[in-house]
């Protein structure tokens, strides 16, 4: 059993630390950096078209604050330009965004909920078409560390960032319009489960933004090895139609899905940002399949209302 936080105790946490009271060996070394980061006035934030400010300084401050943004790789969401610095991520975060936005869903003034948030590239952009809160889960601290770091110079203060995972906190506290999983459902053992919990935090009319791996292949794929493209804790992948078929049994309809986009090196590579292990080491010789055996990532949206 799980030992659960509500809504409140996890903001009140938040708000005397963003680290609430997680422990790790780097914590001092972040709070250095965070702390040594230049103090820019003169900012100019765009959120619309990307994720970019431009600053007013120093060719001094842009090297230095370069070289402690490379202190934190990997960055695996985003590209972020702040200031002519370009933190080119190995994920090209927008391309992912675009195909959302094609769904045509208004965020304008929701109540946000991001679950597996990553660094925040999603939530300044769902702040940038209109959403009036977004509140991030995201239980890696080297993640959280990047959007506090990102948000120094952005200042957004209708982002909240909680270090937790989403079946750590009581879902009767608090409800939102609109909630966020993309790439969580394939490490779930119970997916069943986890489309209920998502819809408990909903308020009646809500939504739920599901972005997940398909299997184009069968119905069901079992991930025998516990590792899919590289990726380890990788459950199941399931066909578009399971898809449909276990949003029903969670009491969830399909409003709208899209057919798939499979994953290239054109939108997930080994940057100077992240310079580790990559999609490339992920595939086949050929591309034709992962190094496992599956076939290659094919991703699919879909959103979900409550029947």
């Amino acid at each position: 059993m799980i030992d659960t936080l509500s809504w409140k105790e996890a903001k009140s946490l938040y708000s005397e630390s963003p680290f609430t009271k997680k422990n790790d060996k780097r914590l001092g070394e972040w709070t250095s950096l965070l702390s040594n980061l230049p103090e820019i006035k003169d900012t100019k934030i765009c959120l619309s078209r990307g994720v970019s400010v431009e600053l007013d300084w120093t060719e001094a401050q842009k090297e230095e604050t370069k070289k402690m943004l490379l202190d934190l790789i990997p960055w695996r969401k985003g590209p972020f330009n702040i200031g002519g610095i370009n933190i080119n991520s190995e994920w090209r975060s927008n391309l992912k965004w675009e195909r959302f936005l094609a769904l045509d869903i208004s965020l304008e003034g929701k109540n946000i909920l991001d679950v597996g948030s990553g660094n925040g590239y999603y939530a300044y952009r769902m702040k940038g078409v209109g959403a009036s809160k977004i509140t991030c889960l995201e239980p890696n601290l080297i993640h959280v560390v990047q959007f506090l770091a990102i948000n120094h110079f952005i200042r957004s203060n209708n982002i909240e960032f909680i270090p937790h995972r989403i079946e750590e906190l009581d879902p009767s506290s608090e409800l939102f319009d609109v909630v966020f999983s993309m790439g969580v459902l394939y490490h779930q053992r119970d997916p069943i489960s986890h489309l209920k919990l998502l819809s408990s935090n909903l308020r009646k009319g809500g939504i739920i933004i599901l972005e997940t791996i398909i299997s184009s292949e069968s119905p069901e794929v079992k991930i025998e090895k516990d590792r899919y493209a590289n990726m380890p804790n990788v459950r199941y992948l399931y066909s578009i139609e399971r898809i449909k078929e276990i949003s029903d049994k969670a009491g969830l309809r399909v409003l709208k899905s899209t057919e798939g986009h499979i994953t290239t090196t054109e939108e997930q590579r080994k940057t100077e940002w992240m310079p580790f292990k990559s999609f490339s080491d992920a595939i086949s010789s050929d591309g034709s399949k992962t190094i496992e055996g599956y076939g290659l990532p094919k991703r699919s949206l879909f959103v979900l209302e409550a029947n």
